[in-house]
């Protein structure tokens, strides 16, 4: 970004930060000329600021909880969709944008305030996996039992998945990633067991099992099960195994700037630690590959500590409140993501949030002739020669 821009930036952003004090709402915000200017600095070039900002507008209109979340981290959310060119809450299903209610203690007292969830999805990976201009193909999937296939690592690696019909109530048994670039390709594989051990861990299916229990345990609240029922890895589990995959394999492609901010930013939003408030003051820090993380708050250390669950506890207001469904995740901290895959139908209540385990590292051992594999769990990469 040439310097001379920075100044402009950095003015606007002393009128976004005094924005925060004031009692403004998201469409105040989106109206402001600023915001505007802000837009126009970080879009890229397939995509105008005036778009996007219809867009956003769309998202708010159908989705009305999002209009209750903090402007300021709202607008951050929005403005991170724009610098990735991932437009949120359509069909495309590149990103979402997820409303979920938060307990956070101020002083001595729990208050309740709804907050945005930022998802990028299985479609918008691969979207800006294609930009990189060194993409053929990618494709993720999962093998269900009776498929056939096989996968080596070595002199002889290589990766086949031959589908058999419908899934139907067959088990899922492994899932994979496999990019063709244009000098090789490249793949991971890991048993559903370790997709399953991603799921649980992210922040969005750690929601949906607390709006299951509220439901299955408090007659007054029957109707979370919608929330529980409608989230990404209930409703979209295929898919959201999908996009972590393509999101482990990723560190083998050869990525643009975009698709590697994208991915360290759903990564801190999985971990519920991305400060979208800094984005909405900073917005060029993620044109620049900066993704700014906030320290956990006084809560989510207590939480941890005392290990109570309750603390956290999101009460949903109403039974009507609609947001788009997300892939809440395909979530991966390496532990999560899922992509939101493409969302129909009914949408999920706003979700809760609760403190999250931390990924495991993967081992990769460097092979002769331009190969890579893992240790233990099933990496793979191979260059045409």
């Amino acid at each position: 970004m040439p310097d001379d821009a920075r100044p402009a930036a950095h003015s606007e952003s002393r009128d976004m930060v005094d924005a925060r004090q004031e009692p403004r709402t998201i469409r105040d915000l989106m109206r402001n000329p600023g915001t505007v200017a802000r837009f126009k600095q970080i879009m890229p070039r397939h995509l105008s600021a005036e778009r996007m900002l219809r867009v956003c507008a769309m998202a708010i209109n159908s989705t009305p909880a999002l209009a209750k979340c903090e402007p300021i981290s709202l607008l951050g959310a929005m403005l991170a969709c724009a610098s990735f060119g991932l437009e949120p809450n359509t069909p495309l299903g590149h990103a979402y944008l997820i409303p979920f209610k938060k307990s956070v203690k101020k002083g001595n007292r729990w208050e309740e305030t709804y907050q945005v969830q930022l998802i990028i999805g299985y479609r918008g990976y691969i979207d800006l996996a294609r930009r990189s201009g060194n993409m053929v193909s990618i494709h993720a999937d999962v093998v269900y039992e009776g498929d056939e296939f096989s996968f080596e690592y070595g002199s002889n690696q290589h990766l086949r998945h031959v589908p058999k019909g419908a899934r139907g109530d067959r088990k899922p048994k492994f899932a994979y990633a496999h990019a063709k670039l244009t000098d090789g390709e490249a793949f991971e594989v890991l048993p559903y067991a370790e997709v399953l051990d991603i799921r649980d861990g992210s922040q969005g299916y750690q929601a949906a099992l607390i709006a299951k229990d509220e439901a299955e345990n408090d007659e007054n609240k029957k109707w979370r099960m919608k929330a529980y029922e409608s989230s990404p890895w209930v409703a979209f589990e295929h898919e959201m195994a999908a996009k972590t995959m393509i999101r482990r394999v990723s560190k083998y492609l050869p990525m643009s700037l975009e698709f590697a901010t994208a991915i360290a930013t759903d990564s801190a939003a999985d971990r519920g630690t991305l400060d979208l408030t800094a984005i909405s003051a900073h917005p060029e820090t993620l044109v620049d590959g900066v993704v700014t993380e906030r320290e956990e708050d006084e809560g989510e250390a207590q939480n941890k500590q005392t290990g109570n669950k309750q603390q956290e506890q999101p009460k949903t207001e109403g039974k009507g409140t609609d947001a788009p469904k997300a892939d809440a995740k395909a979530k991966e901290s390496d532990k999560a993501a899922g992509d939101a895959p493409q969302m129909k139908g009914p949408q999920p209540e706003p979700q809760e949030e609760q403190a999250k385990p931390q990924p495991k590292a993967s081992t990769v051992t460097d092979k002769p002739g331009g190969s890579k594999r893992a240790a233990a769990g099933g990496k793979g990469l191979f260059t045409n020669d």
